[in-house]
């Protein structure tokens, strides 16, 4: 898909969808080796990142580290 915009903000909203697009393509990739659980575990720390100050919920490492 490709969106294009004239808003001043364009450059920071598509740096913003190549990252989520990035997440997405990660956890496809690494769906099956995830339960259930963890999977929902990374999606609701990537959303909530800002007030879980990086945390991967119920890991004692950050995001970073989980999604590579």
């Amino acid at each position: 898909m490709e969106i294009t915009s004239t808003h001043a903000k364009a450059a920071q909203i598509a740096e913003i969808l190549t990252k989520v697009s990035a997440f997405l393509k990660y956890i496809k990739t690494t769906a099956e080796q995830l339960t259930q659980g963890d999977r929902w575990k990374l999606i609701l720390s990537a959303a909530f990142r800002h007030f879980l100050g990086g945390k991967v919920i119920g890991r004692t490492g950050r995001l970073a580290d989980a999604t590579g």
